[in-house]
Parts: C-alpha cells; structure tokens; sequence
C-alpha cells in the first residue's frame, strides 16, 4: 500500500473524522486508500475554512504521485466543499501574542503542561486571529455556556462570529483525537496528561497555559471558538466516561461524611467533574434511603401536582419551586429529589400546558420533523428550543417535552435502519416517518392525562 510521506505540519491537519464525511472508501482506489484518505482530509481541512480544491489538490501532488488517488480525492474535496458552510477564517501564528512570547521563555521543561505548551508554541501553529483577540481565560470547573458568560467581563465585547456552546460529537472527537496527537507528539503519558487536565487552573498564567493548549484542539475545526472552551470540552469527556466502581462510591460516601459537599475538592481527588460526584452522591443517599422506584401511578402524579403549586401557584408561568421545595415533594412521596423532577418536567407540565393551549390531543411530530428538515437542523446543539416553543404549531409543549419527542423518533429510525444515534439526521428521520406505519396512542395513556387533567381543573385550577 502506498502511503504519503506527509510533514509534520501536514499531518497536523488530518485529524478529520472520517465516519462524519460517509463518503469512504471511495470506488476505484484500490490498494491506496489510506493515501487517498491522507490526502482528503488535509485537503479540506487545512485552511479551515471552503478551498480552491483543485489548486491545492495540484499543489500536493508531488507528494502523492498515483493521478487516479488526484483525480478521485480532487472530485470528493469538491462535492463536500460545495455543501460545506463558508468559514472565512483569518489565521495567524500563536506565537504573534506577546503573552505567549513571554510563557515561551519561562516555561520549566520539568513540567508536563509545561512540556505540552512548549510544543505548540515551538511549533507556532496557526490559530484564529479573532479567537486570539478574545483569548477568554476560563478559571473554574463549570462548562462555557453563553449564560455564564453574560456574567464575565471580558465577554460583553464577544463578537456573534464566535460559536460558544453547541459542541458536536464530531467536534468533540477531534477535540479528544487532537489531544492525544499532542500527548504521543510530546512523550507525555496518558495518566500524567489526565492529571493536568484535572487540576483546576490556579492563576491566569495556569489559564493561558490551558488556552494554548486549547487552541491545538481546535485544530481542524472550520468554526471559530474560544481555547479555553475547547480545553473545557476536553476535561469534560477525558473525566466523566466510565461507570462508577463500588470503592468510589464508598469515597465518596466517606468524603462528603468527613468534610461536606466539596465537590471541587473532591474531584482532584477522585480525577471526575464535581457535577458529575454531586449528581452520583444524590444517588447513593436515594438507594440508601430505600426509596421508591419504578413508574409513577395516577395518585403519585396528582400528588406530585399538588405540591408543586401548593408550593408556587403560579409555577406555569414563573417556575419557581426551589430545591428544598422539591426536597420536601421527593420526602412525601419517598422519591428521590431527582425522579419527581424529572416527572413533572418531562410529563406532568407538558401535560397541562397542553391543557391550557387547547393541544392536549394533537401530534406535533410531524411538524417538528418538517420543520428540522427544512432548517437543516440534524443536531440537537443546533436547535434553539427556546424560539421553537414559541412557534404557534407547538403551542402548549416545553423545550424539554419537544426534545424527548425528538430523541425517541431517532431511537426508532435508528431501530429501523440499525445506525448509530449521532448518524441519524433529520432526512433519515423523515424518510422513517413516510415509510413506517405507526401505533396509534394506547387507550390508557389518553385516560391517564384526561384524568390528570381532571384533577388538576377541580383541585388546583377551580380553587385558585
């Protein structure tokens, strides 16, 4: 098999996930396929925004020199670059910021991160020049999302040009491919690089450390985001995979008894995100509660309904039940804090704000998926619930009860047509829809809201 002698630098651009183009292995390539593939993804990747194919196809012959690998690689780059989206990306070296040119000089060539950073600035890889302007330095464990960024300073100024949440899974996988590029590049192990991504940064030289880094992973990714963004991304998917073993379970059990609900603390102990050790110790305290499990019948669902408005009458309008509320709601039931939220938010409200919009018996499911394809809207990171709602066909649901209706009609088209969940796009999901004849609602399920609904007119609305 004939494979490319890339450059390094060329190779840095390669790291495109080939399950996301579903064009490959193209007919005709024969033995040469991870040539062509090279060759491919650096073609479309490399200035990281839409190309002139054929040049630059033409410019790295010299180094592929099979014509049939050119001309089929040429005719492939084309048919994706005309569907792909215009990222007019203007690109600078990293080592263009002084900030960087002064980390540059001190770095301790002891240190792994340090080990790391000097790699990518000894390199001085080309990053956005507009990320680099904004280079947001990101000093706590939660997530970047747009709300929290309303509450930071240095992000009023944060152009719209700039994508800030709506990670993609694709994203995250050169993200995470990236990283582990930049591990094996340096001789960093896999253990001491999790170690780094761990520990919270302490300074803002820690933080421009960490967005340098940040901007390595964002190699290969047309749309401009910030670094530190990318590194939370990351930190996230290096420390929340894998289930929890009994002998963590018991520490954290044994922490929070010997020193309370520090979840910071907790996770560089335990290398896992705080959210994730909060949201597992509440369910270590419901098992060991004993509390209830399995589904709710119509006298829980009432119950339920009661609290919450005996706790905020106007909770359809304002949402103001605040947690001990709902601690108090889980007690009377012996349910967890976690399962009676879920109820209302994924049920009981969507119930009766149908109720109340006059929608309690229409299927929108058609027009959500008409109205995906028609916005080309294949995932869900893309999606702006929040306007969705507001559109009269969906009067009456939340953004919670529309995106369960999306994800059980892609879990049926995956059944259907055995794909994975992230290859299903919303064609695929049309194209089920037309050709699938489906059970109409079951009879108990429409009395159960009918008598639900009953309740809440003579119990909650005739008396308020």
């Amino acid at each position: 098999m004939f494979v490319p002698a890339l450059s390094a630098n060329m190779r840095r651009w390669t790291r495109v996930s080939l399950t996301s183009l579903g064009q490959w292995p193209a007919p005709g390539l024969g033995q040469n396929v991870a040539a062509a593939q090279q060759l491919y993804n650096c073609s479309l990747v490399t200035a990281g925004h839409r190309l002139d194919s054929c040049s630059l196809v033409s410019s790295l012959s010299q180094q592929v020199k099979t014509a049939q690998i050119i001309s089929i690689v040429e005719a492939e780059v084309c048919k994706k670059l005309s569907t792909a989206p215009i990222h007019d990306v203007a690109r600078c070296p990293i080592m263009s910021c002084e900030e960087h040119r002064e980390i540059k000089d001190s770095l301790d060539k002891e240190n792994s991160l340090d080990l790391l950073v000097g790699h990518i600035l000894e390199a001085n890889i080309l990053v956005s020049s507009l990320a680099l302007q904004h280079n947001i330095v990101w000093l706590t464990a939660h997530r970047i999302t747009k709300t929290q960024l309303r509450g930071y300073a240095a992000a009023k100024s944060l152009p719209a040009s700039i994508t800030v949440g709506r990670v993609t899974s694709s994203t995250d996988n050169l993200i995470v491919n990236n990283w582990q590029d930049l591990l094996a590049s340096v001789g960093v192990t896999q253990e001491m690089g999790k170690r780094e991504i761990q520990c919270l940064p302490t300074d803002r030289t820690v933080g421009i450390k960490r967005n340098i880094i940040g901007y390595f992973l964002l190699q290969g990714i047309p749309e401009v985001r910030l670094a530190a963004e990318s590194f939370q991304r990351l930190r996230v998917k290096i420390l929340a995979n894998g289930d929890f073993s009994e002998e963590e379970d018991r520490e954290i059990i044994e922490f929070v008894e010997k020193k309370g609900k520090k979840w910071s603390e907790l996770s560089r102990k335990m290398e896992r995100i705080p959210d994730m050790l909060r949201k597992r110790y509440n369910v270590l305290k419901s098992k060991e509660a004993l509390v209830t499990e399995g589904e709710y019948n119509l006298e829980d669902d009432c119950s339920i309904v009661s609290q919450v408005f005996k706790a905020d009458k106007d909770i359809l309008t304002d949402g103001n039940v605040s947690r001990t509320d709902w601690e108090e709601i889980g007690r009377l039931l012996n349910r967890s804090v976690t399962s009676v939220q879920d109820r209302w938010i994924h049920y009981l409200e969507p119930t009766l704000r149908r109720y109340h919009a006059g929608t309690l018996d229409t299927d929108v499911r058609e027009e959500l998926i008409n109205y995906l394809v028609e916005n080309k809207l294949n995932y869900a990171q893309d999606i702006d619930w929040d306007k969705l709602v507001k559109l009269p066909d969906f009067a009456g649901h939340t953004s919670t009860s529309l995106i369960l209706l999306r994800n059980n009609l892609i879990t049926c088209a995956c059944k259907k047509y055995s794909m994975k969940y992230d290859q299903v796009t919303a064609d695929v999901i049309q194209h089920w829809w037309h050709n699938t004849s489906r059970r109409k609602p079951k009879q108990n399920q429409i009395e159960r809201a009918g008598a639900l609904v009953e309740y809440y007119i003579s119990e909650i609305e005739m008396k308020n």
